[in-house]
């Protein structure tokens, strides 16, 4: 349709329900009507698009999307993978990635969203499976040039951070006991993995999520510079999606999950207290 077509179209439904829906000017933007009228019909526009996308599959293998962090993907969530493969090889796990809120995805083109995410999230259909502690930690050989004999000795490396994470060092500190000196080194990044290769290849001290790091923690590639109790990343939760397709086997994936995270959680708690 042309722009012309559209507005008429506006047009008539402004005059159909009396209200006033676009403010019109220099850009196009909804009013609180608009906005209203918006939400109350946009799920309904998704399952039009969901129905009609599933009468036109023509493959038969069965297909489950799942959108999660990259970093929390990359190291979590791939290496267990073939575990859920053998038990339904029937099944095809497509991958996407991403950080924000549901609100921002097409809730008919997923059916499990991972996040991390406070207690009071406010999300439907969530459910906490993953947890982890915030450790400092950084490469073995790192240590051996500069000991940490007391949390004050961090400070003698590059302090590694992720935008993303919800606490940082000042708050590490903080639980140490001391104040996060004014003339600390900082290096910063905008993704975890990032900070995560950092702390890997000896650039210096990284907070980093304990569920992310557990099996490198496990083969001696980063190690717990200093140890401070009570500093918590947010949890992992699964999110089912309410348009989801495949509703059983989402499920099912969710329950494997389940089980997975509360390995992972025994496993972690196991290295850090033999660290």
């Amino acid at each position: 349709m042309t722009h012309g077509a559209v507005s008429r179209q506006i047009g008539a439904l402004e005059g159909l329900l009396g209200v006033k829906l676009v403010e019109r000017g220099t850009s196009l933007a909804l009013t609180e009507e608009g906005q209203r009228l918006f939400a109350g019909v946009a799920p309904a526009f998704d399952r039009l698009a969901a129905a009609v996308d599933d009468i036109g599959r023509s493959d038969s293998r069965v297909a489950l999307t799942i959108n999660a962090p990259p970093t929390f993907t990359m190291k979590w969530l791939i290496p267990r993978l073939s575990s859920f493969q053998k038990q339904r090889a029937d099944v095809d796990i497509r991958l996407s990635t991403g950080i924000g809120p549901t609100r921002e995805l097409k809730m008919n083109e997923v059916d499990i969203v991972i996040r991390r995410l406070n207690q009071d999230h406010g999300e439907d259909h969530a459910h906490a499976f993953l947890s982890s502690e915030l450790l400092a930690v950084c490469a073995p050989e790192l240590l051996q040039k500069s000991p940490v004999t007391h949390a004050a000795d961090i400070c003698k490396h590059q302090l590694i951070e992720a935008a993303t994470s919800v606490s940082g060092w000042s708050e590490w500190f903080d639980r140490a006991g001391h104040s996060l000196p004014a003339d600390a080194r900082f290096s910063r990044f905008e993704h975890m993995f990032f900070a995560m290769e950092a702390a890997l290849d000896g650039l210096g001290m990284a907070l980093l999520p304990s569920a992310l790091i557990v099996d490198d923690l496990a083969s001696g590639r980063l190690i717990i510079a200093w140890q401070v109790p009570g500093v918590y990343e947010r949890d992992y939760f699964y999110i089912l999606s309410p348009l989801s397709r495949r509703v059983p086997l989402a499920k099912v994936f969710c329950s494997w999950l389940a089980k997975q995270g509360e390995e992972s959680n025994r496993f972690g708690r196991s290295v850090i207290q033999q660290s």
